[in-house]
C-alpha cells in the first residue's frame, strides 16, 4: 500500500487558520474572539455575528482587538452584534487600535488596554465611481450619514471641538492612559448594571 509522506499531507484544520479565530470554553462560559487584522468585508464576520448575538446571558465574550481599521460596513455589523448580545463583551486592546477598530472597541461593555497601545480616531476615507450626479449624491449622503454616526460612536469620549476637528481631517492619537481616562469619564454617569440588555430594536474607517 502506498503511504503519503507527511510532508505532502494536508494540515488538519485549526481554528487559528481562520480570519477571525473564535474559541469557546463552555465550562468557563467564555467566548474568545480575535480581531487582529484589517477589518475586511462584512461576510468575513458572519460567524462572529452569529456567535456573539446568540451567546447566553451568563457568558463573557473576550474580544481581542489589534487592527489598523478597514471597512466601516463590517465595523457597523460587529458593533451591532456587540450591542445586541445578552452576554457581556470585554474588549482587550493592544498594539494599534485605529479607525474602524475604535468604533468596535467603544461598543464593548468594558475594555482592558495593554501598555503602549496606540488608539487612533480619524474621519472616513474611500472612493466613489459612477456618473457625476451619482457620485455627488453618494458623497453627500455618505458625508452626512457617517458624520451623524461618528457623533454616536464617540459621544462622551470626544469633546465637540475634537469631533469637529476630526471631521475637518485631523487625526487624534491616544495612549493607554488617555483611552482609559476618557472611557471612565464616558461611563461615569451610567448606572452600574451587569450589562446593557437588548435585542435588535464602500467607505473605510
Amino acid at each position: 500500500m502506498y503511504t503519503i509522506p507527511d510532508a505532502f499531507k494536508l494540515d488538519k484544520f485549526s481554528v487559528w487558520d481562520t480570519a477571525v479565530p473564535i474559541v469557546e470554553d463552555t465550562t468557563a462560559k467564555t467566548i474568545t474572539i480575535y480581531l487582529t487584522d484589517s477589518i475586511e468585508t462584512p461576510d468575513t464576520y458572519n460567524e462572529f455575528f452569529h456567535r456573539v448575538v446568540s451567546a447566553p446571558a451568563d457568558y463573557t465574550i473576550h474580544l481581542h482587538i489589534n487592527t489598523p481599521g478597514g471597512y466601516i460596513d463590517a465595523a457597523l455589523m460587529i458593533r451591532h452584534a456587540i450591542q445586541n448580545t445578552r452576554a457581556t463583551v470585554v474588549g482587550h486592546l493592544s498594539g494599534t487600535v485605529a479607525s474602524a477598530g475604535t468604533v468596535i472597541a467603544l461598543a464593548c461593555n468594558d475594555i482592558v488596554v495593554a501598555d503602549h497601545t496606540a488608539f487612533m480616531i480619524h474621519n472616513y476615507s474611500g472612493h466613489i465611481a459612477g456618473k457625476g450626479n451619482e457620485m455627488k449624491a453618494h458623497q453627500q449622503f455618505v458625508d452626512k450619514n457617517l458624520n451623524i454616526a461618528f457623533a454616536d460612536f464617540y459621544q462622551g469620549f470626544l469633546s465637540t471641538k475634537e469631533m469637529q476637528s476630526i471631521i475637518d481631517g485631523q487625526d487624534l492619537w491616544l495612549n493607554k492612559d488617555e483611552v482609559l481616562a476618557r472611557w471612565a469619564s464616558k461611563h461615569s454617569d451610567i448606572p452600574s448594571t451587569p450589562k446593557r440588555r437588548g435585542r435588535p430594536s464602500k467607505a473605510n474607517a
